[in-house]
């Protein structure tokens, strides 16, 4: 990019691959994982905001798993809710 625009190109590409790197972790990756999982939005999101802050990448990766699991284990369904 530097050869064929200068500093201001790399600027504009480094400012576009943030802009969709946000797009894709914040917001389509949630929506993709709760959907999936049949967890509301709300609980994917922040379930990925805790695990990337506490263990990084790998939080990322296994933070939704882990937390299936946990409400596997604690028998914790929203079945109820949708009874009613």
């Amino acid at each position: 990019a530097y050869n064929v625009g200068g500093v201001m190109y790399v600027v504009y590409i480094l400012v576009f691959i943030t802009v969709i790197h946000a797009l894709e972790s914040y917001f389509l990756n949630p929506k993709f994982m709760s959907a999936k999982t049949n967890l509301p939005i709300f609980y994917t999101f922040m379930i990925l905001i805790f695990s990337e802050h506490f263990l990084g990448i790998w939080g990322l990766i296994i933070g939704i798993p882990i937390f299936i699991f946990l409400l596997d284990v604690l028998d914790v369904n929203n079945e109820e809710q949708f009874k009613k």
